[in-house]
């Protein structure tokens, strides 16, 4: 499932590993775990996971705030892509 290839994503590259603290509504932009640079390796591995183009229109602290918010994006870009 994408959420979960996410969520050690995230933890891999940013936490080191630590996973044990991150939550799906975990806070990434405000808690700092990813920055705007950062966006755009997500962007790359939701291209990678999933196929999903997410164009500079999608790229806004609102749709990457949190795991939820990413998974989200992702679904929403699929469904219109149908």
């Amino acid at each position: 499932m994408f959420i979960e290839k996410l969520r050690n994503y995230i933890a891999e590259s940013y936490l080191d590993g630590q996973s044990d603290m991150l939550e799906n509504d975990t806070q990434l932009l405000a808690l700092n775990i990813v920055d705007s640079a950062s966006i755009f390796d997500l962007v790359d591995f939701i291209k990678e996971q999933t196929g999903v183009i997410v164009s500079m229109m999608e790229i806004n602290p609102t749709n990457f705030s949190s795991i939820n918010e990413v998974n989200a994006l992702v679904c929403r870009l699929q469904e219109q892509a149908v």
